[in-house]
């Protein structure tokens, strides 16, 4: 993986219309799937199976491209929505809900049609005790190859 972040050359800009799907490895732990409504903008779902719970999760996200500064395909964003979902506790199933902010870096290759991506995405709970130190690495395919 790090052979192509480093060999691969990138595209830093999305397309209006263009949707990426993959797996989140973090808290949450799940399917992603993101869709740019432009350039900058963009929502975000996760649906998360991890630890006695299942989530659902959507945000929404600002993107600036950092090419200029670092490499071709470099940039961040952040963000933020909302959650709902159940978890088990103490062997009774406990309804979750609550807000969620966002904030990470983005690598968009060029010659593959892969998007990886590191976030931070802390979650306050209404119903249960919070989680804010929740991180996660996201490999999303776009969909339509490159635009």
């Amino acid at each position: 993986m790090l052979t192509l972040c480093v060999a691969g050359s990138a595209k830093a800009q999305q397309a209006p219309g263009q949707l990426e799907a993959g797996v989140r490895v973090g808290l949450p732990l799940g399917v992603t799937g993101r869709y740019y409504f432009t350039e900058r903008s963009a929502v975000e779902a996760i649906v998360g199976l991890y630890n006695r719970t299942a989530s659902l999760t959507a945000l929404y996200q600002y993107h600036w491209d950092l090419s200029a500064l670092t490499v071709p395909g470099f940039g961040w964003y952040a963000g933020g929505g909302a959650h709902i979902g159940t978890r088990r506790i103490d062997g009774s199933g406990t309804f979750l809900a609550g807000v969620d902010g966002i904030a990470g870096i983005n690598y968009v290759f060029e010659k593959i049609p892969l998007n990886l991506s590191l976030d931070w995405k802390p979650a306050i709970h209404f119903t249960t005790s919070s989680e804010l130190a929740d991180f996660g690495v996201s490999a999303r395919y776009i969909f339509g190859g490159k635009k």
